[in-house]
């Protein structure tokens, strides 16, 4: 699998993460749950988005490499 099948398995794979946090925070709003788990949540959902458009980019192209030579990926 090549480096642009990747970033787009993975891009789509982190969007719908990002679609079911966001379901989720509704669903423990409507519930009224803690605020501290949603904060939790909504913590989650906003890396995984950002995480989404570095794969998105290219940004971080490297960590799809087959020989990765860097683990930091900068």
């Amino acid at each position: 699998m090549g480096i642009d099948e990747r970033r787009k398995l993975i891009e789509v794979f982190l969007r719908r993460c990002v679609t079911y946090a966001d379901a989720s925070i509704e669903r423990k709003k409507k519930r009224g749950e803690d605020e501290e788990i949603i904060a939790k949540w909504q913590a989650y959902r906003d890396f995984t988005e950002h995480a989404a458009e570095e794969v998105a980019s290219g940004d971080l192209d490297t960590w799809l490499e087959d020989d990765q030579t860097s683990e930091s990926g900068s």
